[in-house]
């Protein structure tokens, strides 16, 4: 579990210096799934980085008021994890905007 942790925390510190979510879990889906109580399988399997973020609040390693920072700041999508163009406002993956 602490090597799943380990990933959401620097994914959402700094996203372009881990693999994009997708890959991520491309190779640790069935870790998560073995590690992780369902719930929080389910969680981050649907929600990705945003779930990941879920988990970490609840932990309390970020704060209950944490807003991920821009796409175009982070060249990554804060809700799903993937990377982006940082020109784009929305994300072609999840489709979340820029607000």
């Amino acid at each position: 579990m602490e090597e799943c942790l380990a990933y959401f925390r620097q994914a959402i510190a700094n996203p372009a210096s881990v693999p994009p979510w997708s890959e991520w879990w491309a190779l640790n889906g069935e870790l998560v799934e073995r590690e992780f109580p369902l719930f929080d399988f389910v969680r981050l399997k649907h929600r990705r980085l945003l779930g990941a973020q879920q988990i970490l609040q609840r932990r309390g390693e970020l704060p209950k008021d944490y807003f991920p920072p821009s796409p175009r700041e982070s060249g990554s999508c804060g809700i799903c994890g993937e990377r982006v163009a940082t020109a784009d406002m929305t994300c072609p993956t999840c489709t979340s905007g820029d607000a």
